[in-house]
């Protein structure tokens, strides 16, 4: 088993023996037993009906309900309540969690072993189900009760989640609800009963505790401040912090509010918020993504957080109390340690204790543990920057306790600390190390640059394999994160931040794995103690036998070595006198051999001279024939060169000539090109200018028309969003009532099924005494026949051949009888078969009827009921409502209002309800012909459709909408006129503003030319004498024009006739000059008046889509707009609408 591994089980080791201490505190197994004793009493029981361990739909829904946990949380729980250990692959095994759950929980093999039947399998006595309804009870109300406490007590440390995010349930109490609801008999809240008895559920899981805080990019994902306040929580232990979060921070406000949160709590400490430049960190940095600042703040957070907290100073001061007695051991211990050692580096230490004064008191002794630990390896470290660039530290920190990752022999000695390459080209030991276990002492002045490049590129690849060494192990050691690089360290000067925040989170790794490593240690120390005496004793005596044995054995070697140098004297002489007589025979054959040699060689060289003269005339001859050729090529090569240099000069001429006419050509050119290409850049430029002038104009429309969409987009959905949430909670009640017929008709089917199979058994019983009797029957039959052939054949014996031919008919009648007995038997047997089916079909039939007619009865009796209950309850609550808030804020003024109100309700009279106005109004209207009568129905016409839906579309539905606009286009400018105009108008709006009438507006006859008409006539001329109401008619008119627009299909329509595109756009250059001409006599007015202290400023309309919040009066909401009274806005809104530009 790996140490990661190791680790994790110690971890969830401890998780489980800290909720081993939770779930047997005192306040726990009081609420236990009282549930226990609640359970027993049967005052909690599970529904007859339900059947945990037989129905297998009711076992997959609490097995996905207690999977909406986390499965972490879950096995806790399943541990924690069964007592037992569950053997998962990791904490995610959810297969292995529902395979406990269903083995386990909701069922029990000794409940099982107890109530078995000794002889059948899968039999079980009277009383199993019940007492394992008991046992599943009290199991899971154990489970989802202590959960819930579990999580409120944070027992895990990094307090994850409770539920899946993509769970059913976010509450305990959800799940309660959910299985007394569908489970327990006669209990409504579960959890008030459990709180009752101690056992309360209040958690509950907030989207925030949902929320994702990994960070995977420093400057997006800290800018909201979320993160780093729950950083701030996990350091503080203070997990009241999260409520002072505005979540979700969208504005720059709110994410600066978060992050100063965080800032006031390192000010609460003492932390100075400065970056290495002085600058003060400050929340809108943060926000802003600061790369620099928001990292100063995170090494901030670090340095003051996370190395104390990572470092227990106690076990650490106890670690470096062991290793120096360790080493003092050693040396004590050890033969080769002298006195100077000690006395140096006692000095050294001395010399650097004063370095360290500007650091806090944990960076302190993690200074003196790296030392203390490296004085094992004679390694001195003196800071936290260039002592770490090689590597060696750290490969020396983790072969100390942990020697099989990281072996002494892996380790590179030779570095860039070890060796020093100079300028020189000499390489040298580096005096700046203290390592005294450096096996090289090179003093080698002779290299050159290429070897010392090669060495030095040694030296980093040696660098690079101790980090490759470190990052292995750290792997294997598991819990420290990867922060160092070798790129980072080697050949450089390694960051002091980085290497004190790696080395605290190493130091806390390997202290808390010390434990086990300190005991083996103690192990093998007193192992080494016992083993060295025996040694030393075992030494001793072979000591003693080894001299015995060597005197023995010298006085044995000395004779036989006599013995042995007589005998190779002997052997000597004899090979010596050989040896002479071989060299005198010798002597004799070289004498003979140089005579015939001298012989041999005065004959060869003669023929040798010879062959020489030879050879000397051919190499003349040739030597002759190469001279010549070689003067015939040398001339050649001249001439040739001669030719050449001529045709160079030739060319070089003509090409002067060439170019300089090509130089004059080219200026000519680029003179034209220069003033084509400015003529272009004109243009294009010019081009450039409009296209961005017309981008701007789109951008501003489409930005405007989308807007519009975006808000009807909302409104639809809100809208169905609505309507399914209605659906959904009606599906839901029709779906339990649905379950509750599904049952009763489930066991109707099985008492019809067993009243049918006990009829059709009993018509079995009655068919089979039919064929036993008429079995019966024919084997009287058949016996009587018998007897009466057997008298027949013994009364004719005498005379056979009458008899033959008596027998012969007697034998046909009996066959003949017999086959139609049969016939008869077959049909009756068919018959009533068929007569079974034919009942059994009716009945079926009629079973399906009144399955069906029940099934329609119930759900209408059941929505009746409901639409019933509903009511009742609308009508309490809007009872309760109206008397709590008479209660909160009634007072003398309100009472007086209400009495006015019921005075006026008893007084009302039947003519003034708005449907007896509304018939009187169009009857008016309609049949009248005077201005005055049809001037007192459009105003009663306004007052109705203003306040009634229904009026609205009773007139719509009576035509008087057609009668209007010919009333309009027959009035004129005067007075009267204006004034039937302007409540026509009105009407016609009010009608308009409702969706389901405003298509009888528009389908009028002529009705946009019409109001293109009022538009054209009521402009505000300058000198109109009723400048109000004509403002007003025209305003009116606009909003009339753009809510009877405001569709795409009417738009596009309208904006196809150039004609109604161009009046509209007339109308609207107008009132743009009028609007001006109106401000700038306010300014000169304004200017004129020095008595007017206030400064006028000038109405600019907005351009906005206002076309939508032009609702009916009775619509109530918190953006409807009131009426439009400004010219220029309403003109603007029916461009708009239309999608003109102005």
């Amino acid at each position: 088993m790996s140490l990661r591994a190791y680790t994790a089980r110690c971890r969830l080791n401890r998780l489980r023996r800290a909720a081993c201490r939770l779930f047997t505190s005192e306040k726990m197994v009081k609420a236990i037993k009282k549930l226990e004793i609640e359970i027993e009493a049967r005052r909690l029981i599970v529904r007859k009906d339900r059947h945990l361990w037989k129905d297998v739909g009711e076992r997959q829904k609490v097995l996905n309900w207690l999977l909406s946990y986390n499965p972490l949380w879950l096995r806790i729980g399943l541990e924690t309540i069964f007592g037992e250990l569950l053997s998962l692959e990791d904490n995610s095994d959810v297969m292995g969690l529902a395979v406990f759950i269903l083995n386990r929980l909701l069922w029990n093999p000794d409940i099982a072993a107890e109530y078995r039947h000794p002889t059948v399998p899968h039999l079980y006595r009277d009383g199993h189900e019940e007492a394992l309804s008991k046992f599943t009870l009290k199991k899971l109300l154990l489970l989802v009760c202590f959960l819930d406490y579990a999580k409120i007590s944070k027992l895990i440390d990094h307090d994850p989640c409770l539920f899946c995010k993509d769970a059913e349930f976010k509450t305990s109490k959800d799940i309660l609800l959910a299985f007394s609801r569908d489970f327990l008999s006669g209990e409504g809240d579960l959890s008030r009963h459990l709180s009752l008895l101690g056992l309360p559920v209040n958690h509950v899981q907030t989207p925030f505790d949902e929320f994702d805080f990994a960070v995977t990019n420093l400057a997006v994902d800290l800018q909201c401040g979320v993160r780093l306040v729950r950083i701030m929580e996990l350091l503080t232990r203070d997990w009241n912090l999260s409520t002072k979060l505005r979540i979700p921070a969208i504005s720059r406000l709110q994410k600066m509010h978060n992050v100063d949160i965080v800032l006031q709590i390192l000010r609460s400490r003492g932390i100075q918020l400065n970056d290495e430049h002085g600058n003060t960190i400050l929340s809108k940095d943060i926000v802003d993504r600061h790369r620099e600042k928001t990292l100063a703040l995170l090494w901030k957070i670090a340095f003051a957080f996370q190395v104390d907290i990572s470092l227990n100073s106690d076990q650490l001061k106890e670690e470096i109390d062991f290793l120096k007695h360790a080493q003092s051991m050693k040396k004590t211990t050890s033969a080769q340690s002298c006195r100077s050692d000690a006395i140096i580096s006692k000095k050294k230490d001395k010399r650097n204790s004063g370095s360290f004064e500007q650091y806090s008191e944990s960076i302190k002794l993690l200074m003196e543990w790296v030392n203390a630990v490296c004085a094992f390896y004679n390694k001195k470290v003196e800071n936290f920057t260039v002592s770490f660039s090689d590597g060696r530290v750290l490969c020396y920190l983790i072969h100390h306790y942990h020697p099989y990752y990281v072996p002494f022999d892996a380790i590179c000695q030779r570095t860039t600390q070890t060796v020093e390459c100079t300028q020189t080209g000499s390489v040298v030991l580096n005096s700046s190390s203290d390592s005294d276990g450096s096996s090289l002492d090179l003093s080698l002045k002779a290299f050159d640059h290429e070897n010392t490049s090669e060495l030095y590129k040694e030296l980093l690849e040696n660098e690079k394999k101790n980090f490759q060494l470190v990052r292995s192990a750290i792997r294997d050691l598991g819990g420290i994160p990867a922060m160092i690089n070798h790129s980072d360290m080697s050949n450089t000067i390694p960051d002091e931040k980085v290497v004190i925040t790696y080395l605290s989170f190493l130091c806390a790794r390997l202290l808390d794995l010390c434990k086990e490593a300190r005991a083996a240690r103690l192990i093998q120390t007193t192992w080494r103690k016992y083993k060295l005496k025996t040694d030393l004793k075992r030494h001793q005596e072979r000591d003693k036998a080894a001299r015995i044995i060597q005197s023995a054995a010298i006085n044995f070697l000395t004779k036989q070595r006599l013995k042995k140098e007589i005998n190779a004297a002997l052997t000597i002489q004899k090979y010596w006198r050989r040896l002479l007589a071989e060299r005198k025979l010798l002597m004799l054959k070289k004498e003979k051999l140089e005579k015939v040699q001298n012989e041999s060689a005065s004959v060869i060289q003669a023929v040798w001279r010879s062959y020489n003269a030879r050879k000397y005339l051919h190499k003349v001859k040739a030597a002759c024939k190469i001279q010549a050729w070689y003067r015939y090529w040398k001339a050649r090569k001249e001439y040739l060169a001669v030719l050449k240099t001529v045709k160079i000069i030739q060319g070089c001429f003509c090409t002067k000539q060439e170019r300089t006419r090509f130089l004059n050509v080219r200026a000519s050119t680029i003179i034209i090109q220069r003033k084509w290409r400015a003529t272009l850049a004109g243009r294009i430029a010019r081009e450039h200018f409009l296209m961005m002038k017309r981008h701007q104009a789109a951008c501003l429309i489409q930005a405007n028309f989308r807007r519009y969409k975006g808000r009807q987009v909302f409104l639809q959905q809100k809208s169905a969003a609505l309507t399914i949430q209605r659906y959904i909670r009606a599906r839901k009640v029709g779906k339990c009532e649905r379950i509750k017929y599904l049952e009763l008709k489930k066991s109707t089917v099985v008492l019809q099924a067993l009243v049918r199979g006990w009829l059709v058994r009993k018509r079995i019983l009655e068919q089979k005494t039919k064929i036993r009797l008429l079995h019966f029957t024919a084997a009287a039959y058949y016996h009587l026949s018998a007897l009466r052939i057997q008298r027949a054949y013994k009364l004719h014996m005498a005379v056979k051949n009458a008899n033959k031919q008596v027998n012969s008919v007697i034998c046909i009648q009996r066959w003949f009888r017999t086959k139609l007995q049969q016939k008869r038997f077959a049909q009756k047997y068919h018959s009533i078969v068929k007569s079974q089916h034919e009942v059994q079909e009716c009945m079926s039939q009629q079973n399906r009827a009144a399955s069906v007619i029940q099934k329609a009865v119930r759900r209408f009796l059941l929505r009746k009921k409901q639409e019933k209950f509903n009511n009742g309850i609308s009508k309490i609550q809007a009872l309760w409502r109206g008397y709590s808030w008479r209660k909160k804020n009634d007072c003398t003024k309100i009472k007086a209002i209400r009495l006015s109100l019921q005075l006026v309700n008893r007084e009302i009279r039947e003519e003034n309800k708005l449907y007896k106005r509304t018939a009187l109004a169009l009857h008016y209207l309609l049949t009248y012909k005077h201005l005055s009568a049809i001037l007192e129905a459009l105003k009663h016409l306004e007052v109705v459709t203003r306040l009634s839906p229904l009026c609205c579309e009773n007139m719509a539905q009576s035509g008087a909408v057609s009668k209007i606009f010919v009333l309009i286009r027959s009035c004129n400018r005067s007075v009267p006129c204006m004034e039937v105009i302007r409540y026509a108008v009105q009407v016609l709006l009010n009608v308009a503003k409702y969706e389901k009438t405003t298509a009888a507006v528009y389908d009028a006859e002529n009705c946009v030319d019409t109001l293109l008409d009022l538009l054209q006539m009521y402009r505000e001329k300058p000198g109109d004498k009723v400048p109000d109401k004509g403002g007003s008619i025209f305003t009116k008119t606009c909003c009339l024009l753009a809510v009877l627009l405001k569709t795409t299909n009417r738009a596009s329509d309208v904006r196809s006739r150039s004609k109604v595109v161009d009046r509209i756009y007339s109308l609207y250059k107008l009132t743009v000059r009028k609007h001006k001409m109106n401000t700038e006599r306010i300014l000169y007015k304004q200017k004129m008046n020095s008595s007017i202290s206030t400064p006028f400023i000038p109405e600019t309309p907005v351009r906005t889509r206002i076309v939508s919040r032009l609702k009916p009066d009775w619509v109530l909401r918190r953006d409807r707009m009131e009426e439009i009274t400004n010219p220029l806005q309403a003109i603007q809104m029916v461009m708009d609408t239309l999608g003109v530009p102005y």
